[in-house]
């Protein structure tokens, strides 16, 4: 089931079900009834910033089954609101995730009765009214939009409950201060009679260059600790501009071979603890080729609609539009050879979102290594392959096996395994290398991914975003 709330000063919002029952998290505002156990457990963002205007995305992960959903975020000045799919989110994440690689292992070559030569091994791990003015109304897909403004804070809460957004007591002096900051309100809930399965992903544009992010509408509703990811797409290196930042190198990573994992996970949550919750890692920045995203979401649009996220109703709006609706809200704006990506990174404390998040363009716009190779080791290295009873190991053949690090030259390479893992800690897979230079098997473990994997075989790059 899909889900969304509410975002901040230009965002767009979507919710993934989960299992998870940790940390309660909550979106940008999101309003559940007081009597539901729903809980938001993560947030993933997408932040498209230029001169001109200023987009934001939220996909929500959540625990539980909702009856109802509303969303209220602050805004300053009139928004713009359309609706998003889950599949930028995959494809971002995808295409910016951190891999780090195991050592390569050196083992000598096999060659085994007629010519064949045995080439490595892999190891596998793991209206208006008292007081409030209402700018526009309308519905967009299957979600009610109210746009407000009020200067008396008391009235525009009036207004919420009466219209059946319920205000979490801990939340009403939050909207006490937006308010007195000059900030307006975009209020979102479902049309009457639409299911939670109805629900999409949406995004907000707002005028201007904004890069802030109003964490403490953020707090409604999480728990001691708030997961965010957020990518920034302008034309430079973003990072936290009123919050500590921090980045992993290379050479404080260690792979541990009995794990078949690295402490790549430990170092950033090491981080985190010590900044009280208040850091953010800068995963990956680094200049961004829109055209691998675009030609992916587009083609699931045009030949998978049902794969897309985008709509799927013969009486709706073509997929194909809604997808190049929303790839000109994220790329349309910035120029072509300047677009850069920034992946943040926080685990929010509570305290943290009593702040807003604001960005700046970082001093240092030196790309930020998401691909890490590493070269400490701890635990036992893997054995090299047996030769089976069919080889002859004393073959005088001359082909040689796969290189190792330093190796593969003449007939004298290795055959050699690397691992990788994922930036949340999980070893995934370990692959032979060739001519020194090691290689990633990446493992898409949802059907969108491989749907897309799919659909970019047959089609090539036949396809441009245009």
């Amino acid at each position: 089931m899909k889900l969304v709330r509410l975002l901040l000063a230009g965002l767009a919002l979507s919710a993934v079900p989960s299992t998870f029952t940790s940390d309660a998290q909550a979106c940008g505002g999101c309003i559940i009834a007081q009597s539901e156990s729903t809980q938001v457990t993560s947030h993933r963002m997408i932040l498209s910033i230029s001169n001109d205007r200023t987009t934001l995305w939220d996909q929500i992960t959540y625990a539980g089954e909702p009856s109802s959903f509303a969303w209220v975020l602050p805004i300053k000045g009139m928004v713009d609101i359309g609706l998003s799919s889950d599949a930028m989110f995959e494809l971002l994440d995808e295409q910016t995730r951190v891999t780090v690689n195991s050592p390569a292992i050196q083992c000598p070559p096999i060659f085994c009765s007629g010519g064949i030569s045995s080439s490595g091994f892999s190891a596998n791990g793991s209206g208006s009214g008292g007081g409030v003015i209402v700018i526009a109304q309308e519905v967009v897909g299957p979600y009610e939009t109210v746009q407000l403004a009020a200067q008396d804070p008391n009235a525009l809460k009036a207004w919420l409950i009466t219209n059946g957004y319920d205000l979490p007591p801990d939340i009403s002096p939050i909207v006490d201060a937006y308010v007195a900051e000059g900030f307006g309100f975009l209020a979102m809930k479902l049309v009457p009679g639409q299911g939670i399965d109805s629900m999409r992903p949406v995004r907000v544009t707002s005028p201007g260059a904004t890069p802030v992010l109003p964490l403490r509408m953020v707090a409604a509703g999480t728990g001691q600790t708030t997961p965010i990811t957020l990518w920034v797409m302008s034309e430079a290196r973003y990072e936290a501009a009123n919050f500590p930042n921090f980045t992993i190198g290379e050479q404080s990573l260690v792979w541990n071979w009995n794990t078949q994992s690295s402490n790549y996970a430990q170092l950033k949550q090491d981080s985190f603890t010590a900044s009280q919750g208040k850091a953010w890692l800068t995963e990956a920045a680094e200049p961004f080729s829109k055209f691998s995203l675009a030609n992916s979401l587009i083609n699931l649009a045009e030949f998978e609609p049902e794969n897309s996220g985008y709509n799927t109703d013969p009486m709706g709006p073509d997929p194909v539009v809604e997808c190049m609706e929303d790839l000109d809200a994220l790329f349309g704006a910035i120029p072509d050879q300047a677009l850069w990506v920034s992946r943040l990174h926080g685990q929010l404390s509570r305290a943290a979102l009593g702040t807003d998040l604001n960005l700046q363009v970082s001093a240092n716009q030196g790309s930020v290594r998401r691909d890490f190779y590493v070269t400490n080791t701890i635990g036992t290295q893997p054995s090299c392959p047996q030769a089976p009873p069919q080889c002859n190991d004393n073959s005088s053949a001359s082909g040689g096996g796969m290189g190792g690090n330093g190796g593969g030259n003449g007939g004298t390479g290795g055959s050699n395994p690397g691992g990788c893992s994922g930036d949340e800690s999980s070893a995934s897979c370990a692959m032979a290398r060739s001519s020194g230079m090691p290689t990633t098997l990446f493992i898409v473990g949802s059907a969108l991914g491989l749907a897309i994997t799919r659909r970019r075989n047959r089609r090539g790059s036949s396809q441009q975003y245009r």
